[in-house]
């Protein structure tokens, strides 16, 4: 009876699986003290919860990383980690080059979750992109795909896709030369202030400056081009509010959703750069307009970012990105119940990972 019973339970909790977690612990180029903010293999949320779900975890640095073909499984060779938990890079003196335990890996049991990619040419290498991209091509479920991922690391991309789908969005325009500037707010038809980011590569909110003259956005701009000609550069309108909301979705479900306050003369709610977070309770409205975007970027597991309207029962929010490497710390700091192990629960079932 109990071994029935055993069983029944496996039933229904589906299939063990594993996952492949693939990191850059070098990502974070930025210059801000944030000791909070760590990249070691133990300080994900997938990693400190894959255990007690009997989930095994492998987690791998893109730098250095390849994988071989063995029959109809793949193996995954990285550089170990060293006691702070950073990737150990090879030295002048060694004889031979030093790997982790390589990862075998098939496409009936594995899922890879690539974490680190990056933006190509700032933080990561085209090859990371093309190794992702040959586990998609043998049937590998990737958490998020190469497609979404693409859409979500263009913030113009993905303003484009929202104008496509009646998402509403502050107006936004690219700044395409060093002499730009003003023909760009012109298109934006807004008044200053207006925020200027790089459309790609920004991380935690560094990269975006509030921008309060055009004699201050042509100075920006063209020192911001001297030194990276071909950044990708846009202007926002501004839109005042006290704070924002981060909506994590999963599967076409809202698994999470948080109030983020704006830091005092800044533009940026960035919990990592200091912002005060809190739980909140969205509209069924934000709700249904959060799970809407999912769909249109094509993430499985994304943050959402709104900025709330004024009567939030019945005006749809602003919708101002989409995170497709969206990180889980925040969020379960203030759940009662963990995202990360509601995440890693629903993906037992296999039809999730089509």
């Amino acid at each position: 009876m109990v071994d029935k019973f055993k069983s029944f339970l496996e039933e229904k909790k589906g299939k063990p699986y594993k996952i492949a977690l693939l990191v850059h612990t070098g990502a974070h180029t930025r210059d801000v003290a944030d000791k909070a903010q760590k990249t070691g293999p133990s300080d994900f949320q997938f990693v400190k919860h894959a255990d007690k779900l009997g989930i095994k975890i492998f987690v791998g640095d893109f730098v250095g990383m390849w994988t071989e073909k063995k029959g109809n499984k793949r193996l995954i060779h990285s550089f170990p980690f060293d006691d702070d938990d950073q990737i150990k890079l090879p030295t002048a003196d060694q004889d031979e080059l030093e790997y982790q335990k390589p990862f075998e890996c098939s496409p009936e049991d594995t899922i890879i979750m690539p974490r680190g990619l990056g933006t190509a040419n700032f933080t990561s290498n085209r090859n990371w992109h093309d190794m992702v991209k040959e586990f998609e091509m043998e049937g590998y479920f990737v958490m998020n795909s190469l497609e979404a991922r693409d859409t979500c690391n263009s913030k113009y991309l993905t303003y484009l896709k929202f104008l496509q789908h009646n998402v509403r969005t502050p107006k936004t325009e690219p700044i395409v030369h060093s002499e730009g500037s003003e023909q760009a707010f012109e298109k934006l038809d807004t008044k200053f202030p207006v925020i200027l980011k790089a459309s790609t590569g920004t991380q935690t909110g560094i990269g975006v400056v509030i921008i309060e003259s055009m004699r201050s956005l042509r100075a920006v701009v063209q020192m911001l081009l001297l030194y990276n000609k071909y950044l990708p550069i846009i202007i926002q309108e501004y839109i005042k509010t006290d704070y924002d909301i981060r909506v994590i979705v999963f599967d076409g479900k809202i698994i999470g959703a948080m109030r983020r306050n704006v830091i005092a003369d800044d533009a940026r709610s960035n919990v990592s750069l200091g912002a005060e977070m809190e739980a909140f309770e969205i509209t069924e409205l934000e709700a249904s307009e959060a799970k809407r975007i999912a769909e249109i970027t094509k993430t499985k597991l994304a943050g959402i970012d709104f900025i709330p309207a004024k009567d939030r029962e019945n005006e749809l929010p602003w919708c101002l990105e989409v995170n497709s490497s969206v990180g889980l710390g925040g969020i379960e700091k203030i759940s009662k119940e963990s995202p990360t192990e509601k995440v890693l629960t629903a993906l037992f079932d296999r039809g999730i990972w089509k």
